[in-house]
C-alpha cells in the first residue's frame, strides 16, 4: 500500500463539523495514483531503454577529436630582424647600387632632400648612396639622383637666365603688350540688377526726405534758441517754396550744375583716385540702367540729399557759411561709402559747398535740388556714353 499523502488527523478547515466528503475522495484518488505508479515500476521489462533521464555519450566523439600541438612543438618565430628591402620590396635599393648589407636606412623629409648632395658629401662611400624615403612625395631617391636631379635643376636656371638676358631688349614691349585693358579688367563691386538699382535710390530717398522734415520741424522750433543765431534767418531758410520762384534761381541752378560737370569732367582727367572711385561706383550703379532709370535715380538721390543737407541741416546749425561747411563737410564725409574713397569725399565736399553757396544765395531749397539731379543726371550719361565708345 502507498504511503498517504495526507497527515494523520486532518480535517478539512472549510467545512469544520462535516464529515468532508470532498477530503475523502481526495485522499482516494492520491492513493489510487500512488498504487499505479508502483504497479508500472515493478512490471517495467529490463531491456527497455530507460527514457525518463535520457544520457549523452561523449567518449566516442572525444577519441575522434584533433588533438592540440604542445607548446614544444610549435615552429619557433625567427629571431633575427628584417631589412626593410626583405618586408617591403618597394624601399629595397635599386640592383647594382653600392649599398651595403648593414647600412642604415634614412627616413628624411623634403628638406631634407634638398640639402641632400651638400650632406652626402660628407659621408663614407658606404653609405653615400642610401635610398632615402621622402614621406610628402612617396618615393624613393639615393644620393647619386638627388645630385643628378641638382645639377639637372641648375642647367635649367642657367639656359632661362641666359635666354632671359638675350629677350631683355624686347622686355618693354612685351610688357606694354600684356598690360591688361583697364576697360576689359572685371569690375571691383559686385554686380547688381536693375530694380536693387532703383529699390535702392527710391528707398535711400524717401527715407532722407522723411528725416529732412523731422530736422527741418526741430530747427524751427528750437535751432535759433539753442545755437543762438538769428530766428528771422532761420526762418527765411527754413521756407520751402513750391518751386523755382524766379529766372534768378534758374539761372543759378543751371550755372551751378554746369560748373559742377566742368569741374568734374577736368579733375577726372587729371586724379586718378577720383577716377578710380567713380569708375567703380558707375560700373555698378549704371550698368544695368537705361535712360529714363538714370533720371529717375539722379532726382532721387539729389533733390532728398538738397532737402536734408541745405533746406533742414544748415538751418539747423548756422544759417550762414558755418552751417554751409558744416552740412558739406558731412556730405563729404558720407559719401566715402559704395566703392568710393577719400578722393570722392573731398570732390562731394567741394560740390556740397557748391549748393550751399547756391541755396544762401537763393534762399531756395530747390536750386541746389535742381542742380544736384541735374549733374547727376549729366555726370551719368557721359560715363555711359565713353564705356560705349
Amino acid at each position: 500500500m502507498g504511503t498517504s499523502l495526507l497527515p494523520l488527523g486532518w480535517r478539512c478547515q472549510t467545512c469544520e463539523g462535516c464529515s468532508c466528503r470532498r477530503g475523502s475522495r481526495l485522499v482516494a484518488y492520491a492513493r489510487k495514483q500512488a498504487k499505479r505508479n508502483n504497479r508500472q515500476q515493478t512490471n517495467q521489462p529490463a531491456d527497455r531503454p530507460d527514457t525518463t533521464k535520457p544520457r549523452i555519450a561523449i567518449e566516442a566523439l572525444e577519441q575522434d577529436l584533433p588533438q592540440a600541438p604542445s607548446p614544444s612543438s610549435r615552429p619557433r618565430r625567427q629571431q633575427e630582424a628584417l631589412s626593410p628591402g626583405e618586408i617591403y620590396p618597394v624601399f629595397a635599393p635599386k640592383p647594382g647600387s653600392l649599398v651595403a648589407s648593414d647600412a642604415p636606412w634614412r627616413w628624411d623629409d623634403e628638406d631634407e632632400d634638398r640639402r641632400g648632395a651638400q650632406a652626402d658629401d660628407a659621408t663614407t662611400s658606404g653609405t653615400s648612396d642610401v635610398p632615402r624615403w621622402n614621406p610628402r612625395t612617396g618615393f624613393m631617391r639615393t644620393a647619386s639622383e638627388v645630385q643628378a636631379e641638382a645639377a639637372a635643376a641648375a642647367g635649367a636656371a642657367g639656359a632661362n637666365s641666359t635666354a632671359g638676358t638675350q629677350a631683355e631688349p624686347a622686355a618693354p614691349a612685351l610688357a606694354a603688350a600684356l598690360k591688361p585693358d583697364p576697360s576689359s579688367q572685371p569690375p571691383l563691386l559686385p554686380a547688381v540688377s536693375r530694380n536693387a538699382v532703383l529699390s535702392s535710390a527710391l528707398g535711400t530717398g524717401f527715407w532722407m526726405a522723411i528725416l529732412a522734415v523731422f530736422v527741418r520741424n526741430y530747427a524751427s522750433l528750437n535751432s535759433a534758441a539753442t545755437m543762438g543765431t538769428d530766428p528771422a534767418a532761420v526762418e527765411a531758410l527754413l521756407r520751402w517754396p513750391a518751386g523755382l520762384e524766379s529766372l534768378t534761381d534758374v539761372a543759378v541752378a543751371a550755372g551751378a550744375a554746369a560748373a559742377v560737370t566742368g569741374a568734374r569732367l577736368a579733375l577726372l582727367a587729371v586724379w586718378s583716385d577720383l577716377r578710380e572711385a567713380t569708375d567703380r561706383s558707375n560700373q555698378q550703379v549704371l550698368t544695368p540702367l537705361g535712360s529714363f532709370d538714370i533720371l529717375l535715380v539722379a532726382a532721387a538721390s539729389g533733390i532728398p540729399e538738397e532737402l536734408l543737407f541745405r533746406g533742414a541741416l544748415l538751418p539747423a546749425t548756422f544759417p550762414d557759411w558755418r552751417g554751409l561747411l558744416l552740412s558739406a563737410a558731412l556730405f563729404g564725409v558720407l559719401h566715402n561709402t559704395g566703392g568710393r574713397n577719400p578722393a570722392f569725399a573731398a570732390w562731394a565736399a567741394a560740390v556740397g559747398a557748391l549748393y550751399g553757396g547756391a541755396f544762401l544765395v537763393t534762399g531756395n531749397v530747390w536750386v541746389p535740388a535742381l542742380a544736384h539731379a541735374a549733374a547727376n543726371a549729366a555726370s551719368a550719361f557721359i560715363w555711359k556714353a565713353n564705356r560705349a565708345k
